[in-house]
């Protein structure tokens, strides 16, 4: 299977860059360069990490900052599915050519379910992206490099899309067939790349999931993480066919089923995200971690990780330390490996208190391998001894309730130690 690498570009270098390609390989041009993407979901955040449902088109120009969908319109439609296997991804397209809106919907509609893993609530439109790509090949079956330039990205309310938040960057993706990812042509590709300060990121669906989230953080409907120096999790191994835990959780929750919890009445909606990060090794922490971006960075520094005691002895509860401080200049020198984390969450509250909750999801993946986790997670700052006690208690309790009810195996392995454990 051919590898995938995405980078992020800044839009004036991103022509220069193009430049270059043009003396490197073909451009294969089209008379409707402007693709135009649906994505289909729902606020529940139910269509599995591993798949992705879409519809495209392709047109002169792109959307406008608001549109109105019409049902006979037609796109292409596809259910695309990524697995890994044996340190491998192997990814299955499934295609039809162009259905009218409506059968599309119609479809989606009926979907109750995505290989194992239960749709317990209707899909629809949820988000769009529209974008001007060139494509250049090195020949039918070798190398290519896409480029997207003028992104944007859109939100639905019924058929209506209004404008999320645009890129400011062009989007270079490299599709490299088996066998030739240190050819001459792609180290040279890299090279171009690195002398643009190109910089490796998330997917265009990734990056609406965060824009929704950063919307809702800043309007006070999705939690905003406060300052803080320790963290609390239950960590709860998870297989992927077994995604449709995380909406049952919510409805035990709802139904009254989880003693002494429900789900958080400031912040009841999921929240999806995605993530790109460098894990590196230092000699004073035991790891830092921080994103790929262009932005002013900070580092995440955890440290002084422990098991602690519960009183379920699950021996899957940690505490250790987190804090954040600016990268610095020789952590950006240092061996690294990527991560791309895809996150779900929700909160929940102690009933009769004011402490929240997150209940996440993750899959995370670095090259052909993946990790799934379900976690109950909570942040505090240099907390005394009853308040810490107090974190752990209800921490072990939720954690206590996913192992019985759903056959949750405990773990304590962390994300970093994971991604040491895998080969370069």
């Amino acid at each position: 299977m051919r590898a995938e690498i995405r980078y992020y570009i800044d839009a004036q270098k991103a022509q220069r860059f193009k430049l270059s390609l043009f003396e490197l390989m073909s451009l294969n041009s089209f008379p409707n360069p402007v693709n135009q993407t649906l994505y289909f979901n729902n606020d529940e955040h139910e269509v599995p990490f591993t798949y992705s449902i879409r519809g495209r088109r392709y047109e002169q120009k792109p959307l406008k900052k608001r549109f109105k969908l019409k049902l006979g319109d037609k796109w292409i439609f596809e259910v695309k599915n990524t697995r890994s296997e044996h340190g491998r991804f192997i990814r299955h397209k499934r295609r039809n050519e162009m259905l009218p809106l409506r059968e599309i919907l119609s479809r989606v509609k009926r979907t109750r379910q995505l290989g194992r893993v239960r749709i317990p609530h209707r899909l629809g439109i949820y988000a769009a992206a529209s974008y001007s790509r060139n494509h250049f090949l090195e020949s039918d079956r070798g190398v290519r490099v896409t480029m997207d330039e003028d992104v944007r990205y859109f939100t639905f309310e019924g058929l209506t899309g209004t404008t999320l938040g645009a890129s400011s960057k062009a989007i270079v993706e490299l599709k490299i067939p088996p066998g030739r990812t240190s050819s001459p042509l792609v180290r040279k590709i890299h090279g171009l790349l690195n002398k643009e300060n190109a910089e490796q990121g998330i997917s265009k669906k990734a990056t609406i999931f965060n824009l929704i989230e950063d919307r809702a953080r800043k309007s006070g409907e999705a939690y905003n993480e406060p300052n803080h120096n320790t963290e609390i999790k239950a960590k709860l191994a998870l297989d992927s066919e077994d995604q449709d835990i995380f909406p049952r959780i919510r409805t035990d929750l709802s139904e009254g089923k989880i003693e002494g919890f429900r789900l958080s009445n400031s912040y009841p909606s999921v929240m999806e995200t995605g993530r790109l990060y460098h894990y590196v090794q230092v000699p004073t922490h035991e790891y830092v971690r921080f994103e790929t971006s262009g932005q002013a960075r900070s580092a995440t520094i955890k440290e002084n990780f422990h098991v602690v005691q519960d009183p379920y002895r699950l021996g899957n509860v940690i505490k250790r330390r987190e804090i954040e401080e600016p990268i610095q200049p020789d952590m950006l020198k240092m061996p690294y490996k990527i991560l791309t984390r895809r996150r779900k969450y929700f909160m929940v509250e102690r009933d009769g208190g004011s402490r929240e909750y997150a209940v996440m999801m993750d899959r995370s993946t670095h090259r052909g391998h993946e990790l799934y986790q379900l976690e109950v997670e909570d942040v505090l700052t240099s907390p005394s001894p009853r308040i810490e006690t107090r974190s752990i208690n209800d921490v072990a309790s939720m954690a206590n309730y996913l192992m019985g009810e759903y056959s949750l195996e405990p773990t304590t392995l962390t994300k970093n130690q994971w991604l040491m454990s895998l080969p370069n």
